[in-house]
C-alpha cells in the first residue's frame, strides 16, 4: 500500500438510472470509498449522457472534435488504476452503448504499432484492475451453466484482450435487484474488498 490517492473509473451503462445494475453500482462505489476513504477517488459517469459516434474507420484513431466527454472519459479510463462497469442483461448481451464504447476505446487499450505472437496488437490495460456488475433476468445458476452466453464471460474476454487480467464480475440473476437488500449488501462488500485490491 503506498499513499498515493488511486483512480477509480465507474460507468453506468444502463439507461435506466436508479435500476438494478446503476444501483448495484452505487452500492459498490459506496464499499469501496468505506474502505478507501481519503486514499482512493472514485469518479462515475453515466453513459447515456456521453455523446459517441458509433465505431468506423474514420474514428478508429481516437474522439472526433464533438465528442468531447467522451475524449474526457477515454482519458480518465487510460490514467484509471481500476475502472468499474455495471451493465444489464440484454438478450444475454450488453447495451449498443456499451458494445460501441468498448470498441471505441481501442485506441487508449491497443498499442496498434505492437504485435502478439498471434499477429494482434498488444494490450495496454495491464495495470488496470477491473470489474464488472451485472443485471439479468436468469437464474444465478443457469449464468453460471451457461457462462459463456452471459456479459461477464465477454467481458472478461475483451479486457483480457485489452491486456487486463486482473478481472473479477459479480451477477444478479433478481429482475429488482435494486430493491433486494441481500444483493446490495453483496455489491457494497464487493466494493469494499475491490478498493482494498486497488490499494
Amino acid at each position: 500500500m503506498d499513499n498515493k490517492v488511486k483512480k477509480i473509473v465507474a460507468i453506468s451503462s444502463s439507461p435506466s438510472k436508479g435500476r438494478n445494475s446503476d444501483t448495484m453500482l452505487d452500492h459498490f462505489i459506496s464499499g469501496m470509498e468505506n474502505y478507501g476513504k481519503d486514499l482512493i477517488s472514485v469518479e462515475k459517469f453515466y453513459l447515456d449522457d456521453i455523446y459517441l459516434d458509433h465505431y468506423d474507420y474514420g474514428n478508429r484513431l481516437g474522439p472526433t472534435e464533438k465528442e468531447v466527454d467522451f475524449k474526457n472519459l477515454a482519458l480518465k479510463m487510460d490514467k484509471a488504476d481500476g475502472i468499474v462497469i455495471a451493465t444489464p442483461t440484454y438478450n444475454f448481451s450488453v447495451p449498443a452503448s456499451l458494445k460501441n464504447l468498448v470498441d471505441r476505446i481501442r485506441f487508449i487499450a491497443l498499442d496498434l504499432d505492437k504485435k502478439n505472437v498471434l499477429g494482434q496488437p498488444v494490450g495496454k490495460f495491464k495495470r488496470h484492475r477491473m470489474f464488472f456488475l451485472v443485471s439479468g433476468g436468469s437464474p444465478k445458476l443457469v449464468q453460471k451453466i451457461l457462462f459463456f452466453l452471459f456479459p461477464p464471460f465477454w467481458l472478461r474476454v475483451v479486457f483480457m484482450y485489452y491486456g487486463s487480467f486482473k478481472l473479477n464480475a459479480f451477477y444478479s440473476g433478481d429482475t429488482k435487484s435494486f430493491q433486494n437488500p441481500k444483493i446490495l449488501k453483496k455489491c457494497f462488500k464487493k466494493g469494499e474488498r475491490f478498493a482494498k485490491r486497488v490499494i
